[in-house]
């Protein structure tokens, strides 16, 4: 094959998939983009989960599947793609260095399954799928809460913070301040098997604790 022949090859669109295929590449791309939100959602570990991140990982991958089918092995389109691609910008910055990973693994996904390599998107997603969990040590995105917590000059920080750990998941201590009318304590929480509510009214209870306050927010108790 010469030169001529080869360029000529390389434009003329040399892949075609026939409606089966164009079927069975999109259901597994999006069986392994839901995948991924599973294990995105249960080892996330960041400051603050976004599930519309999460929902854009699905997409990407759909969409990257769809722009491999229609490039195939077509030089010009591949190259016009690229072209056109250079002209988005995006402002959002990522927050956490794993979510580029994620990013990268939507985008493998799309590849495989776009170019009809299949047995690649799963056996690789199964095998980061496992690496993830074994690191995240079951870690997940539970409803996490500031609690603050108001002891008495006489309290022992022991006692509050032994019934932390018997009644939540997760706490750490974030902030703690110390004033002439006792001390403020502030831990990143997650609840286990208790209300918000029911928390405040325990905590309430102890002699050592003078006020509670507990408020809601997007993160992850490490």
């Amino acid at each position: 094959m010469n030169k001529r022949e080869l360029l000529s090859y390389l434009i003329e669109n040399n892949t075609s998939f026939s409606l089966q295929e164009v079927l069975i590449g999109s259901g597994i791309a999006i069986l392994l983009a839901f995948f991924q939100f599973f294990v995105y959602k249960k080892t996330f570990e960041g400051v603050k989960y976004s599930k519309g991140f999460n929902i854009t990982l699905i997409m990407t991958t759909i969409i990257t599947t769809m722009v491999m089918m229609i490039i195939g092995s077509n030089l010009a389109l591949s190259l016009g793609m690229v072209g056109a691609l250079s002209i988005i910008r995006f402002r959002t910055a990522v927050k956490d260095a794993k979510d580029i990973a994620f990013i990268f693994w939507s985008v493998a996904i799309g590849l495989a399954c776009g170019s009809g390599i299949y047995i690649i998107g799963i056996v690789g997603s199964l095998v980061i799928a496992v690496i993830l969990f074994l690191l995240s040590n079951g870690k997940t995105s539970d409803d996490v809460y500031l609690l603050t917590v108001q002891m008495t000059p006489q309290a022992d920080a022991s006692a509050v913070e032994a019934y932390l750990a018997s009644h939540l998941r997760r706490y750490a201590l974030k902030m703690s301040s110390t004033k002439p009318g006792g001390t403020d304590a502030t831990y990143e929480v997650t609840l286990k098997d208790r209300s918000a509510q029911q928390l405040c009214t325990e905590l309430g209870e102890l002699d050592a604790v003078s006020g509670v306050n507990i408020v809601q927010y997007e993160g992850v108790a490490r």
